[in-house]
This record gives structure tokens, C-alpha cells and sequence, in this order.
């Protein structure tokens, strides 16, 4: 159930490592969205039932994690009416690739052939195309895959990937997350572009087993943080099949070497890379 107000924290980061592991510790609080600004880390929660506890334990984490003694935490409430229309300030169609075009549904924009478009209403989960991230992981879908294959978004967040996916001619897209938010923003989008019924949502949380244990698949992307992706490598091989592609994005550029070195172990093959502003996507090959 959606609340009146929002619980927004903002921390003002010095670095692109700083912003990953504040990330990773407000999403292990709960944060249902998350946003860069001008360096600082914007993000939102449902209301706590104790908002003093709540926030020392965060600053405690923070403090902790990055290994500053003193981390300026800022909070305010936001209506969830009012962030809704604040999301759409500078929310303009964006042009991902030659082919691939992803535009919010108040956007007109003129149809044109051989232009892929997907249309993304940002809500509380993440992918609108503004991270490099996301942007990453949809021009490496664009080249893994081929039409007609049936694949697996892990971690769907706003189903960007899944809806490109089936837009590039993916026949069947089973899509994930462990955030009912996201699941909720998929859901809704998926209607926004008319292909429901190409696409199997649930809410799971990904790990090895449950990986190994629903389906055989040709592709699969995932765009989660590197020390959740790390654990899931070996799933994902043996959910694919031997001639099964993988796409990972979230991954910072320090990063790289465990995730190249893990998906060497598992027998991936690297078909490509992209890189921006110090994010890396990555698309593989297994080798049988």
C-alpha cells in the first residue's frame, strides 16, 4: 500500500565508491527508490515506526562502512503526490542507441521506422534510463539478443530491460524482484506498452538454488550490485543453456576484476563491454 509520505534521506557523497555503498546500505534499510543529484544520494523509505532509532542506526552503518567518523544525514517528508509530479521535471525521451529510444508516456514523440521505443513512467523502483547502469544493460541486450529467445530480467526494478527486450523481439520475458514496489512499476508499465501477456512477473528474491531450479533459459540480464551479482554467477550458468547469454550491469570499474574473474571460473566468454562514468556492463557468452 502506497503511504501519504515518503521518508527521504539525502547524504552527500565524494566519490562513485561513496554513492555505491550508501546505496547498498540504505537498500539493506529498506529503501524502495534511490537517486544521484548533484553528488548526493537521494533516498526514500516508508515511514518508520521510531524515526530517532531509525536514523542513528543508519548513521551508525554509514559511519561504520565508509570509515568517516561523522556523516551528515538529512531527512525531510515528501507527500507522495508531490513526488510523483517531481519525478517528471526533466524526465525527456532519451535516445539509448541508433534503434533504441525510452521516453516517459507524456511524451509524444514521432513514430519512426526501425526505432525501438519504450515507454517508462518512473515510480518507486529503479530504471528510467537516467543511470548509466540501465542505459549499459539495454545497449548490450540490444546485441545479445536474438528474436524469438526466451529470457530472464533479474532484478526488474521498472521493467525497462524486460519491455526492450520484448520490444528487440524477446518471445517471452520472465521478470523478478524482491521489491513489491517494483513489481508494482513493472506491472504498470507492461500495460503502457501493451505486452502483458509476454511477460511473467513475480516477486522473488534471486539466489543459486531457485536459479537452478526454474527453467532452462537463453539469456539473462541482471543490473544489481556487484556483491549481489558475485554469488549468483554460478546460478546463472547453470539456468542458462550451453549456448545461453548474460548481461551484467551494476558493476563498478574496481569491481570489474572479481566479476571477470568469477564468470571465468564459470565458463563465460566476454562478447562485449560497456562503460560510462565509471560503470561497467558486460555481455557473455557461456562456452557449453
Amino acid at each position: 500500500m502506497v503511504p501519504d509520505s515518503w521518508l527521504v534521506l539525502s547524504v552527500s557523497c565524494r566519490s562513485a565508491l561513496e554513492l555505491e555503498k550508501c546505496s547498498g546500505v540504505m537498500f539493506d534499510f529498506g529503501a524502495t527508490a534511490v537517486e544521484e543529484i548533484n553528488g548526493d544520494l537521494i533516498t526514500y523509505f516508508l515511514p518508520p515506526d521510531n524515526l530517532g532509532n531509525f536514523l542513528n542506526l543508519i548513521r551508525m552503518d554509514l559511519n561504520e562502512g565508509l570509515e568517516i567518523e561523522e556523516m551528515f544525514l538529512a531527512y525531510s517528508w515528501q507527500r507522495h503526490e508531490d513526488w510523483s509530479h517531481l519525478w517528471k521535471r526533466g524526465f525527456l525521451p532519451k535516445k539509448i542507441s541508433k534503434k533504441l529510444v525510452v521516453k516517459p508516456s507524456w511524451c509524444a514523440t514521432e513514430s519512426q521506422e526501425d526505432v525501438v521505443t519504450v515507454v517508462i513512467d518512473p515510480g518507486m523502483a529503479f530504471g528510467t534510463a537516467e543511470h548509466p547502469t540501465t542505459r549499459g544493460a539495454l545497449r548490450l541486450v540490444e546485441k545479445a539478443l536474438s528474436p524469438g529467445q526466451k529470457i530472464m530480467d533479474v532484478g526488474c526494478g521498472s521493467g525497462i530491460l524486460t519491455i526492450a527486450a520484448i520490444r528487440l523481439g524477446a518471445s517471452h520475458v520472465l521478470s523478478l524482484d524482491s521489491d513489491p514496489y517494483a513489481i508494482e512499476a513493472t506491472s504498470a508499465n507492461l500495460q503502457r506498452n501493451g505486452i502483458v501477456e509476454k511477460v511473467n512477473v513475480q516477486l522473488e528474491k534471486a539466489s543459486q538454488s531457485w536459479l537452478e531450479n526454474n527453467g532452462e533459459w537463453e539469456g539473462i540480464v541482471a543490473n544489481i550490485q556487484s556483491d549481489t551479482l558475485l554469488p549468483l554467477i554460478d546460478g546463472f550458468k547453470n539456468a542458462l543453456n550451453k549456448q545461453g547469454w548474460l548481461v551484467l550491469s551494476g558493476i563498478m570499474a574496481d569491481e570489474w576484476t572479481s566479476i571477470l574473474s568469477r564468470t571465468e571460473e564459470c565458463k563465460f566468454n566476454v562478447r562485449g563491454m560497456d562503460a560510462e562514468k565509471g560503470w561497467i556492463s558486460a555481455w557473455f557468452e557461456s562456452d557449453g
